[in-house]
């Protein structure tokens, strides 16, 4: 029956308190999935992190060598006992031009086991000429990739292919955010990358080779036991990688040796064979000559016989040229010819006719003359006959005649008669003579008239017949001169023809005998060329014997020196973005371990306080059962249970939503940094829920027990009565009288409250300032995680680059790369560098960092600013000391004045003593001026680097333009650029705004907690009194005052003692989550002040508002009525 009124009783009064139960389970609640929700953060996200990794099957090691990694190096890898798998990759780096803008693209195979791709669009690519572009690219599926060299090597040297499709895009483990990593082509940064199948390349040797470590996939990532396993591998990584160093130097030596022994043969035969093409060239040569004498000769000949056919085409042309003119003549001649024939032709036609007739009526005269004298002739011949006749009679008579002289005397009468007769025959014989003369004579005239009349028709005739057959004559010969003229030009045409033809030939000839001349001359100046090539030959051959002998020589002298190949293994902290993934995870755990602490100590406060009130307002009762006979665990166990039900079951609540919620939201706001984590793993961490709850139970029963027990320990009557009031006293402001005397009523009242209830007030003034603590703890965090990028490079490091050069640069290259800074128009100023990783000791702490020497000393303020962080006092790096940065100094535990030693195995530990301490935040730095080094090392700094300043440095591309134009110099190995490395830690610390915004809300909402918590106390304290006010005729306006004045105060006491409660435990934070290599902002900006106590009056405000109407519900007669 006891049991049954206990339990009742215990119901009930979570049914008359359920504001106090249900604060107290909300109050747990929220501590308890602070704490479990933010502890659990930094496990959840290694969690998430390793279960991508491991279903990409992540390598554990990388091994890579600078001769390259042959089958026998991964075959001897994956013999290792602590090995469980190993795999060799190809890699290069190449360049790609898109539009205006240079990218360079980290080209690598697709592994079969390790390194898994995620393909988030498309396909794997398959074949030669496909690749997988990263997602983060900006290229899409279809676009083709011409790639290009940025080195001095071809493309082909490296790849089958130059041109890649892609077919697909992706992500993969070995990048887990947006950096991409460094190089030392094109711009110094790697853009992006590209998977292509391992058929692709077209190299000897693997890039490196993946391995994973046995038993190392089933540890968690970033923990002691995940370490130590994989740095055991490591270990034995690192001694193998030395023997496989000596085996691949023997092959390489044995390899050279070969060659070597090939190069002597080669050098033996390209000596036979320079000794045979130099002789062989030299009976060329002579043979040569010879011909070009003798072209020379023919030459020679040819210009004579030129000659000589030149001066008889003259001579013939002249001639032509006369035949000619004797042909024009001619033709002259002909033509004038022509016209006379014509004219006399026309003359005789024209005169023929007359002539004719003429000579007709000639002839008819003639012919009758010719009559008239053939008779006159014939007249004549009788009269001649008739004289002959009588002549011979007449002769006849004279010799009868003589004959009668003779015979005078016989007869002489005879004689006398014959003389008669003569006479008579004489008389008629000069008669007939006479007629006869005349006869003649007429037959004379006659016939000279007709002779004459014949010869004049002759000569008419013949006149006639002349001037037909002159005209005949002349026709014949003017057809015979027409046909000479024909032939003469025909004969003409064809000299000249021939002439013409003699003239082509000639000069056919002639140029030929040029041609032959420039022949001659082009085969002198061969001749001398051969000559020249003969003597460069001769000198080339022996000098290509020499350079080949000293080449052999050399060759001896390198194989003799060759070293061991220098291999390089390492762990998944080189991968980018991996180390940050940790240190994030790492933070989380700091800021776990330290922030939720505070809270869960303000909340479990709070529930302290309300069971304590509780148990207090609760003594007559208590005292009532003690008297009734019940027990004292009896009575206990009702608080006890009270306590332990709302303390559970805020436990409860606060680890099923703290664990889920609280570390979701985290690592998603983590996951926009880490944007291919596939999923978010957040599993109950029981390890943190029980701490948690265990705590938050532990502190509450415990402080039931000791209130239960203090009020047990009395006697029941003493319970049942009220506590004696304690005595009063007077406040420090009632002994300043002039100030008291001018105070109200009101305000007295509300100091003296103040100060009466010490217990109320010093809860209230520490929950209000762990809360407001909180706030500003968050607000904190985010100054000094956000200022620290833009503190280090916009007013401590000032330069915008650093270009990283070769260690066997010449002084020649060296000046080559200052006259590209030289031309670039962007480019301010530069210094030479000297940046060494070192191993600073002091005592037993040792601690890396950069050593810094920078050239010229006068110009070092331009590129670095050294002051102290707190005074902003300036310092300048002298020759008698070095400058340290604060964390690297804080972490070494030295001071200005102070030495700590460079580590140097090999010569002896240096020493360098500390002038000057400077602010720096990020990566640990010793900077020491060219004069001090020389002191420190004995000899001058080597500057293999060169720090410069660009005129805009926010313009990226115009930056990596600069660095794209440097890279391309002969000795320039790498550069990198500060807004690179201040946008990753923008990145990366933006990645916590989310979380500070979580811790922020958190602490707000416990705030809100704990003020309604202490005011709900605060007024069930004094209810007995605020109902007296209410009796006195105070409003509930008035009341509400009353009360609210005195919160009012307590907020802004309380937020005071946050600033300063805040401040401290911001610093303990900031100095806990610091990871070695970074330090964070000590400072929190005003801002932040504001914020948080902008926050925490708004959230008292509110909580005013809600007590208002807990205030207007007090009943003045049952709060007045006697305890008793």
């Amino acid at each position: 029956m006891a049991k049954k009124a206990t339990r009742r009783d215990f119901y009930m009064e979570i049914r008359r308190s359920p504001g106090r139960f249900f604060s107290i389970l909300f109050i747990v609640a929220l501590g308890v999935a602070f704490f479990s929700g933010i502890r659990a953060a930094e496990p959840d996200m290694r969690i998430t992190g390793d279960s991508y990794f491991d279903a990409a099957k992540l390598m554990d090691i990388k091994a890579l060598s600078t001769y390259g990694v042959t089958k026998e190096d991964v075959k001897a890898f994956e013999e290792l006992p602590e090995v469980a798998q190993a795999e060799g990759a190809y890699s290069a780096d190449f360049l790609y031009d898109l539009k205006e803008e240079q990218h360079v693209l980290h080209v690598m195979g697709i592994q079969k086991e390790m390194n898994r791709l995620t393909v988030t669009k498309g396909r794997l690519p398959e074949a030669v000429g496909e690749c997988l572009a990263d997602d983060e690219s900006g290229y899409k599926v279809g676009d083709v990739i011409r790639l290009k060299s940025g080195t001095k090597d071809s493309v082909s040297e490296t790849l089958k292919t130059d041109t890649l499709e892609i077919v697909g895009l992706g992500n993969s483990p070995c990048y887990l955010s947006y950096g991409r990593g460094s190089t030392a082509i094109g711009t110094g940064s790697i853009d992006a990358f590209l998977a292509i199948p391992e058929e692709t390349f077209d190299m000897d040797v693997y890039s490196e080779v993946y391995v994973q470590v046995k038993g190392a996939r089933g540890l968690l990532s970033f923990t002691d036991e995940y370490e130590e396993k994989v740095e055991s591998a490591l270990d034995a990584a690192e001694v193998l990688a030395e023997e496989r160093g000596v085996i691949r130097k023997k092959e390489i030596v044995d390899e050279a040796n070969e060659k070597l022994e090939e190069a002597r043969n080669e050098l033996a035969d390209g000596k036979a064979k320079a000794k045979k093409e130099l002789r062989d060239a030299k009976k060329e040569i002579d043979d040569a000559q010879k011909k070009l004498k003798d072209a020379k000769k023919e030459i020679k000949d040819g210009k004579k016989k030129l000659k000589d056919a030149k001066k008889t085409l003259r001579s013939k042309q002249k001639q032509l040229d006369k035949a000619k003119k004797q042909y024009k003549s001619g033709k002259k001649d002909l033509e004038k010819g022509k016209k006379e024939y014509e004219k006399g032709l026309k003359k005789y036609k024209k005169s023929k006719p007359a002539a004719l007739k003429k000579m007709k009526e000639g002839r008819s005269q003639a012919a009758a003359l010719k009559t008239q004298i053939d008779e006159d002739e014939k007249t004549y011949g009788v009269l001649k006959s008739q004289i002959d006749k009588l002549t011979g009679e007449l002769k006849n008579l004279e010799g009868a005649g003589a004959d009668g002289e003779a015979g005078a005397g016989e007869n002489e009468g005879a004689g006398a008669g014959t003389e008669e007769a003569a006479g008579m025959i004489k008389a008629q014989l000069e008669k007939l003579n006479a007629q006869a003369q005349g006869m003649n004579q007429k037959i004379t005239a006659e016939k000279q008239a007709y002779t004459s009349a014949m010869a004049e028709l002759d000569k008419a005739q013949g006149q006639l017949d002349a001037a037909k057959k002159t005209l005949d004559k002349s026709k014949k010969q003017l057809e015979k001169g027409e046909k000479e003229l024909d032939k003469a030009k025909k004969k003409i045409k064809s000299g000249q023809k021939k002439i013409d033809e003699g003239w082509k030939e000639l000069e056919k000839q002639e140029k030929k005998l040029t041609d032959g001349e420039k022949e001659l001359t082009s085969n002198e100046a061969k001749l001398a060329d051969a000559k020249k090539e003969y003597k460069k030959g001769k000198e080339d051959a022996k000098k290509e014997i020499r350079d080949g002998e000293k080449k052999i020589a050399d060759a001896k002298e390198d194989i003799a020196d060759i070293k061991d190949p220098k291999w390089y293994v390492y762990d998944r902290s080189t991968l980018v973005e991996y180390s940050g993934f940790g240190e994030n995870a790492e933070r989380l755990g700091a800021i776990g371990r330290v922030f939720p602490v505070l809270f869960f100590l303000v909340a479990a406060l709070i529930s302290l306080t309300s069971m304590t009130r509780m148990v207090e307002e609760q003594r007559t009762s208590i005292g009532t059962m003690k008297a009734l006979g019940y027990g004292k665990l009896q009575v206990a166990s009702k608080y006890l249970g009270y306590a332990f039900l709302a303390t559970v079951g805020g436990s409860i609540i606060g680890i099923l939503i703290g664990e889920k919620v609280l570390p979701y939201i985290i690592v998603y706001a983590y996951g926009i940094l880490y944007r291919h984590l596939p999923e978010i793993l957040v599993p109950y961490d029981w390890k943190y829920a029980a701490m948690a709850s265990g705590g938050a139970i532990f502190c509450t029963m415990a402080a039931t027990f000791l209130a239960c027990y203090r009020e047990l320990e009395a006697q029941p009557a003493v319970l049942m009565r009220p506590p004696s009031p304690k005595n009063g006293r007077r406040v420090f402001l009632e002994r300043i009288g002039i100030l008291w005397r001018h105070l109200s009523f009101i305000w007295k009242s509300t100091i003296r409250n103040l100060m009466r209830y010490k217990k109320r007030f010093f809860m209230t003034v520490f929950g209000i300032g762990g809360c407001m603590a909180l706030m500003l703890v968050g607000f904190g965090l985010k100054d000094s995680c956000y200022e620290i990028a833009e503190i280090q490079y916009a007013e401590i490091q000032l330069y915008h680059g650093s270009l990283y050069l070769e260690e066997d640069i010449t002084d020649g290259q060296r000046a080559k790369v200052k006259e590209t800074l030289d031309s670039e128009k962007g480019v301010t100023r530069y210094i030479d560098a000297n940046m060494q990783n070192i191993t600073l000791v002091n005592g037993k702490k040792e601690r890396s960092a950069y050593e810094c020497v920078l050239s010229p000393k006068e110009e070092i303020p331009q590129f670095v600013d050294f002051h102290d962080r707190r005074t902003k006092e300036s310092y300048v790096l002298t020759d008698d000391g070095a400058v340290i940065s604060e964390k690297t100094a804080k972490l070494l535990e030295v001071k200005e004045g102070d030495s700590v030693w460079i580590k140097d195995e090999e010569n002896g530990n240096k020493e360098v003593k500390i002038d000057y301490i400077c602010e720096n935040y990020m990566g640990h730095y010793i900077y020491l001026t060219p004069s001090y080094y020389k002191r420190v090392y004995g000899e001058q700094a080597e500057y293999n680097s060169v720090l410069f300043s660009v005129k805009d440095a926010d313009d990226a591309g115009q930056l990596e333009k600069i660095g794209q134009r440097l890279l391309e110099n002969d000795g320039a190995l790498s550069v990198g650029y500060t807004h690179d490395i201040e946008k990753q830690l923008d990145d990366m610390l933006g990645s916590l705004n989310l979380v500070i915004v979580v811790l922020i809300i958190s602490a707000g909402m416990l705030a809100f907690v704990v003020l309604y918590n202490l005011n709900t106390v605060n007024i069930a304290e004094r209810k007995r009194e605020l109902a007296t006010l209410k009796v006195l005729g105070f409003y509930d306006q008035e009341v509400g005052a009353y009360v609210y004045r005195e919160n009012i105060i307590l907020t802004f006491i309380g937020a005071l003692v946050g600033v300063g409660l805040g401040r401290v435990l911001h610093l303990f934070i900031i100095e806990t989550v610091e990871v070695d290599n970074a330090m964070f902002g000590r400072n929190i900006n005003m801002p932040s002040y504001i914020y948080s106590l902008a926050l925490t009056v708004a959230f008292s405000l509110m909580i005013n508002g809600v007590m208002y109407f807990k205030l207007k519900r007090i009943d003045m007669v049952e709060s007045l009525k006697s305890i008793e």
